[in-house]
């Protein structure tokens, strides 16, 4: 709340008035016997608009030249003036407003000029005019004072904030230009290695004994064409995020995957052909069936797999499950990142879904994502 009242809220406004009117309302008691009841009657006018000085500076100005012509009440118009020359913007009509309290203030000095009194010396005269200058004066300048401080600190929140913008994006270009150079390392590093891949199982379908090492290095040198191009795609998104969702994973692309995936398995597909499920979720589909069968080659070889899809109450099920591997064999000592489990979890976490994983029935592995039809904004 201090912080409030310091920054000039609601709670510090409210504040300030009541001082200003308590203050005004004690000067006001000290001259209740001195002045007569329409004296007194512009006295609480002054003081009373003092509580919507904020609102209406200039009537409130208005409001309190009456008390200042009597000579008796000063707070009162010293605080309408200094608010209206914080407030309102127009050095004239502050500079009017100003001039206008001082002839106030001055006129009981005219009159005892126009009744004949005696004013005594030139000092005596310079000492009349100097109350009602100092009346008009000073809480100009100090408003006008105020309202520079103001609109400098503005200028200079504005600044702070020009800055911020700045900085900011100069760390978006440094990311940019970050995501610039890992892109091509990555397509130095990892796309001489794949195309290598793709030529040798090239050669090996064509020149191998068997059929079926033949049938082995096309369907090695097919993995390595459409692993290439899914290296392109995110190499792509990392040069620039806007490009995100071109390239394969789509539930239409599916059936390829899981014929082209090594794994004798089968796809089952449930989801009502209407249902339309966004690009994000889909995409959440084919990256989880795709990690669920690369770990069907490393950790289960030789095992059958199924996938299927289904949709139950608005959200895509996915379901892959495979039997143990022939023989008992286990390939765990196959090289791989493990981090792909995790990675579907956060993709379907950020969708606002789930999976889970977990060995199943038989000594198998079953993997079981549940992805809402429509999410945010896909991510790679």
């Amino acid at each position: 709340m201090w912080a409030s009242w310091r920054r000039g809220g609601p709670a510090g406004g409210a504040l300030a008035d009541g001082v200003v009117v308590a203050a005004a309302g004690a000067e006001l008691l000290t001259v209740v016997g001195e002045v007569g009841p329409l004296t007194l009657a512009t006295y609480l006018v002054a003081v009373g608009a003092l509580a919507v000085r904020r609102r209406w500076p200039l009537l409130v100005v208005a409001a309190a030249v009456p008390a200042a012509a009597t000579g008796y009440l000063w707070l009162a118009p010293m605080f309408a003036l200094g608010t209206a020359a914080r407030l309102v913007q127009g050095g004239a009509v502050v500079g009017g407003a100003a001039a206008g309290m001082f002839l106030a203030a001055l006129s009981p000095l005219a009159y005892e000029i126009r009744r004949g009194g005696e004013l005594g010396s030139p000092a005596a005269l310079a000492a009349g005019l100097l109350g009602p200058a100092l009346l008009a004066a000073g809480p100009t300048l100090l408003g006008r004072v105020a309202r520079s401080r103001r609109a400098l600190g503005e200028r200079l929140a504005e600044a702070r904030a020009a800055l911020a913008r700045e900085h900011r994006l100069a760390e978006e270009r440094a990311v940019t230009a970050e995501r610039a150079r890992l892109a091509r390392e990555m397509h130095d590093i990892v796309s001489h290695h794949v195309s290598r891949i793709a030529v040798e199982a090239g050669v090996l379908s064509v020149t191998a004994d068997t059929p079926e090492a033949r049938r082995a290095g096309a369907r090695i040198g097919r993995i390595s064409s459409l692993a290439m191009t899914e290296l392109r795609d995110t190499l792509e998104v990392l040069r620039d995020p806007s490009a995100a969702g071109s390239g394969p994973g789509s539930l239409a692309d599916l059936p390829a995957l899981v014929a082209e995936s090594g794994v004798a398995a089968s796809f089952t597909d449930r989801v009502p052909a209407d249902a339309e499920p966004g690009p994000e979720t889909e995409y959440a589909a084919y990256r989880t069936v795709q990690e669920a069968l690369t770990n069907v080659l490393r950790h289960a070889p030789g095992a059958r797999a199924r996938v299927v899809l289904a949709l139950r109450d608005g959200v895509l099920l996915v379901d892959v499950a495979n039997g143990p591997p022939p023989g008992g064999a286990d390939a765990a000592g196959v090289p791989g990142a493990g981090l792909g489990l995790s990675g579907l979890r956060e993709r379907a976490a950020l969708l606002g879904g789930g999976v889970e994983a977990g060995p199943a029935d038989g000594g198998g592995f079953l993997v079981s994502a549940r992805l809402p039809l429509s999410g945010p904004v896909r991510q790679v």
